[in-house]
């Protein structure tokens, strides 16, 4: 604060305080009773509960959050706390706060003051506790806060303040614990940290604090928690750390802290939590690991860390979860690790795992929660994998894992995700995945799975998601699937499945996502497609359904990608299609539709590609396709009977990339052309009618 308003503001309080003695005579209420009404008249007390702070007594020590004891000077009554927490106070805390000289303990919390802590409470030396979190405080932290040598608790956390933290916090010498989190702080963390040798909590997370940690860390031996995550702490975590015999949480995320983990830090024996992801720490997990045995949680998950997980992970006894994902460790997974028998969670996914996943873990009573996704283990999924009954997250996906999944999986677990999409794994589904309907996630995608999907999967109450593209299943559309109320997403795409497409799919309320492209489906599509009210994504392409298009899957006004593609409909493209506001990819390509194409298609504002090549429309292209201001991807109207000019219009669209109008009988202008042309990064407008070929595809080029 500017000295001259400083004093300006202690000018008036001291003007109000003449006026309540003036008011009352020279008896009655003593000076700090003065002090104290000097401060209420800065506050707005919403709710009245500081409505006994009356000038009329002789004491401030019945007061509303006043207590009082006796001085040490002397035996009169003093105010050695004020404590007005959660009471929906606000206005600022003005100067005469530090005229409060026996003051022990001062709570302000959890309020809406505002303005800046006044500097004067550094005159408060008897201070003990310190509370100012949860206000509105803004400014900086007064640096004369480092006055308050026996002050042993300071929250500042969850206000406005900002700008660096103060070298003279290092002359609180009684300081231990240090809370302020959630601010603007910034600058770097000042090395007279080291001065604080009785400091047990360091809590300044979600600030703006840079720079490195100073080795002088290292001095505060009494630290048990060190956390400052979400900051911009760089460089590296120095190897002082392991001086710090006592911590037992060290919370460090979200910050820009780079090198290697010090080996030294396997001297903090007493760590309970390591949370150091979301880095760019590099280099080796030490061996040294193993040596904190109470450790609980070891988060390093989202660095650069490579090399081999240490065998020593083995002897974290009491580990509870364990998180190296999204790294670049390399080599096999540990058998040690079965060693941990409290064992909740492992995640080693997003790294460059090889070798077979151990049968060891098959011993982890304990474990819910195993993600060894993105990697590159192979052999099969362990056996004993069936038997862990407090398994229920179990992601494997993109791996190169083979054999048959084990055919008790479900038994014995209540399963709710499992993912083994992307791998080499063939066999049958196992029928009993569902067996505790529990099951949420299902995805089995991209392997080379046979047979049936089991009546107890396509029964599943619980399922949200079905997921089993890209395998060799057979069967028909099972109607036991429209009867699953939370059912968002079937994926059957590229695989065997025949027969008609139920009536009853219209019984599917919560479907978003339908793909059953690439399959032997026959027959017409159910107009039920149109109950479906919360469908986004519709793909039936490459099947062999006909017919014409049902009406009513225009009601699907949500969808925002409908691919029919390579089938046989025939028929018109109604106007109705424009009803669906959020489309953004079109696709009727290679069918037997016929007729003029309808301008309403202008209306799709976000369609970003059109393809409707490779049928018997005639007439005109419309010129209202001009209006597809989104269309960037591709226009395919190639290989259908149009005729007429190309219109001009189409050279508004700025931001598409490819068109083909090949194999058509359209007639052009020079100029016509060069307007349509410029900025495409494919174009085919070949005009003279080439040979028709028979062919149910028409190649989308790549994007340049």
């Amino acid at each position: 604060m500017d000295p001259g308003t400083a004093s300006t503001s202690w000018g008036l309080q001291l003007g109000v305080v003449l006026v309540f003695l003036l008011a009352s005579g020279c008896q009655g209420l003593n000076h700090e009773g003065w002090l104290l009404l000097a401060l209420k008249s800065q506050m707005i007390d919403t709710y009245h509960h500081l409505d006994n702070w009356n000038p009329k007594d002789p004491s401030p020590c019945a007061w509303s959050g006043v207590n009082c004891s006796s001085s040490s000077s002397s035996s009169r009554l003093a105010v050695v706390s004020l404590n007005v927490s959660n009471m929906n106070l606000s206005g600022t805390v003005g100067p005469g706060i530090g005229g409060l000289t026996e003051l022990t303990s001062l709570d302000l919390s959890f309020n809406e003051f505002s303005g800046a802590i006044p500097p004067e409470i550094g005159n408060c030396s008897k201070l003990l506790l310190l509370n100012l979190n949860n206000n509105n405080f803004d400014g900086t932290i007064p640096p004369e806060l480092g006055k308050l040598a026996m002050l042993t608790g300071c929250n500042l956390c969850n206000n406005r303040l900002h700008g660096p933290i103060p070298d003279e916090i290092g002359n609180m010498s009684s300081l231990q614990d240090l809370v302020g989190y959630s601010n603007n702080l910034s600058g770097s963390i000042p090395h007279s940290v080291g001065k604080l040798k009785h400091l047990k909590t360091i809590r300044l997370g979600q600030n703006l604090i840079s720079g490195s940690i100073p080795a002088e860390i290292g001095e505060c031996l009494n630290l048990t928690v060190f956390g400052l995550a979400q900051n911009k702490l760089e460089g590296p975590l120095p190897k002082e750390i392991g001086r710090l015999g006592l911590m037992t949480d060290l919370i460090l995320w979200g910050n820009q802290l780079s090198g290697p983990l010090p080996p030294e830090i396997g001297n903090c024996t007493n760590l309970r939590t390591i949370a150091l992801y979301d880095n760019d720490l590099v280099g080796p997990i030490p061996a040294t690991i193993g040596n904190i045995t109470y450790l609980e949680k070891l988060y390093l998950y989202r660095n650069s860390i490579n090399g081999t997980i240490p065998s020593e992970i083995g002897k974290l006894s009491f580990a509870e979860e364990v998180d190296f994902s999204e790294n670049f460790l390399t080599g096999g997974i540990p058998k040690e690790l079965g060693n941990i028998p409290g064992l909740y969670l492992l995640y080693l996914f997003q790294n460059q795992l090889t070798g077979f996943i151990p049968s060891e873990l098959c011993g982890l009573r304990n474990l819910s929660k195993l993600d060894l996704s993105i990697n590159s283990l192979t052999g099969p999924i362990p056996a004993g994998f069936q038997y862990m009954t407090k398994l229920i997250q179990l992601q494997l996906f993109n791996n190169m894992l083979s054999g048959d999944i084990p055919p008790r999986f479900g038994i014995y677990s209540r399963l709710w995700v499992v993912d083994f999409s992307n791998n080499n794994i063939t066999g049958q589904i196992p029928r009993d995945l569902c067996r505790q309907s529990n099951l949420i996630l299902l995805n089995l995608g991209s392997n080379k799975l046979t047979g049936n999907i089991p009546h107890r999967i396509t029964s599943c109450k619980s399922l949200v998601q079905l997921r089993l593209s890209d395998n060799s299943l057979t069967g028909s559309f099972s109607t036991d699937l429209c009867n699953l109320v939370n059912l968002t997403t079937i994926e059957l795409a590229r695989n065997k499945f025949n027969g008609p497409i139920p009536p009853q799919i219209g019984n599917c309320n919560a479907l978003q996502r339908l793909n059953l492209a690439n399959n032997y489906f026959t027959s017409e599509l159910p107009r039920e497609i149109g109950k479906l009210s919360k469908l986004v994504v519709f793909n039936i392409s490459s099947n062999r359904l006909g017919g014409s298009i049902p009406l009513e899957i225009f009601n699907c006004t949500t969808l925002q990608r409908l691919d029919l593609s390579q089938n046989s409909f025939e028929g018109s493209l109604p106007n109705e299609v424009g009803r669906l506001p959020q489309l953004e990819l079109l696709s009727f390509a290679d069918n037997r539709l016929s007729g003029q194409m309808p301008p309403i298609l202008g209306k799709l504002s976000h369609l970003t590609a059109l393809q409707i090549g490779g049928n018997q429309f005639s007439g005109g292209i419309p010129k209202e396709l001009g209006l597809l201001s989104s269309l960037q991807i591709a226009m395919n109207l190639s290989y259908n009977n149009l005729s007429g000019n190309i219109p001009s219009e189409l050279g508004s669209l700025a931001l598409l990339e490819s068109l083909f109008l090949n194999n058509n009988n359209l007639t052009a202008l020079l100029e016509t052309e060069d307007s349509v042309v410029d900025n495409l990064a494919s174009v085919d407008l070949s005009h003279p009618p080439l040979p028709r070929h028979p062919t149910r595809s028409v190649a989308l080029w790549a994007r340049s």
